[in-house]
């Protein structure tokens, strides 16, 4: 390998593993982002936003975890799509230059901890539970996002290396303009290995990943154009709350704490 090529796999190694793919060690760099910088002809051709995606829907699967302190993955992207959708949340924003990234728009501050941030945790986690549908900006990108981004009604599993999770825009139709209902199907893995330690989980799924991402057009969400688009922005059918209840945890705050447990 010529310098230069190495020089090129480095900066990417560093920049992906410290942006897309961070890990909980702050100072390490996870190996397996190597495999696909080899052959750097082919580097832009893989869909990094699915991986990344992937990744991080993992890490949020593991800081759900009893024995989880903390979390990791992409959380710049995680940020933005909290400030988009939910503008009770959103810092102060500037006008950004047109080509420059979306989320620079926010002007984020840093907080410090001790009491405040107790406080602060205690209070939002009140004003989630009080929240309703209209407290949601469901189509921040347009409501013709999913048209205009095709790939975001694709159905199946999104991959990064040994991490596979599952990819299911039924579940939330009323970001793409559409009126949300039941979701027909329920993606089902075929094998789920848990262990006591909240360190991992491995999920394992039918077929090929790569033929399903291969063949998007039979693994795209299908929608009625005329018929399910929205009236208003959090419209959904009648018997889908009840059904989102029972299978969802609708509170943060256990009732019985008089919402003051941390």
């Amino acid at each position: 390998m010529k310098i230069r090529d190495l020089e090129v796999q480095t900066y990417l190694f560093v920049l992906l593993g410290s942006t897309l793919f961070v890990d909980k060690s702050r100072d390490r760099l996870r190996p397996a982002i190597n495999v696909f910088l080899k052959d750097q002809r082919r580097v832009a051709g893989y869909a990094w936003g699915a991986a990344a995606l992937a990744y991080l829907y993992k890490q949020l699967g593991m800081a759900t975890r009893v024995g989880s302190k903390s979390i990791c993955g992409c959380l710049t992207l995680l940020q933005a799509w909290i400030y988009e959708y939910f503008p009770l949340f959103r810092p102060s924003q500037i006008l950004h230059a047109p080509y420059a990234p979306r989320a620079s728009s926010w002007v984020c501050h840093r907080f410090v901890g001790g009491d405040d941030a107790r406080q602060r945790l205690v209070r939002y986690r009140q004003m989630l539970d009080e929240m309703s549908g209209e407290d949601v900006s469901w189509t921040p990108y347009g409501r013709d996002a999913g048209t205009e981004v095709l790939r975001s009604l694709y159905t199946g599993v999104i991959r990064f290396a040994d991490v596979a999770e599952g990819y299911d825009p039924a579940r939330c139709r009323r970001q793409f303009g559409y009126r949300q209902t039941i979701p027909r199907t329920m993606m089902v893995p075929k094998d789920v290995y848990r262990p006591a330690s909240c360190s991992t989980y491995i999920v394992f799924w039918e077929g090929s990943m790569d033929q399903l991402w291969g063949n998007l057009p039979s693994h795209f969400l299908h929608i009625a154009i005329d018929s399910d688009l929205c009236e208003y922005p959090s419209e959904a059918d009648e018997d889908y709350m009840d059904w989102y209840q029972t299978r969802s945890h609708p509170r943060i705050i256990n009732p019985d704490s008089g919402g003051v447990s941390l």
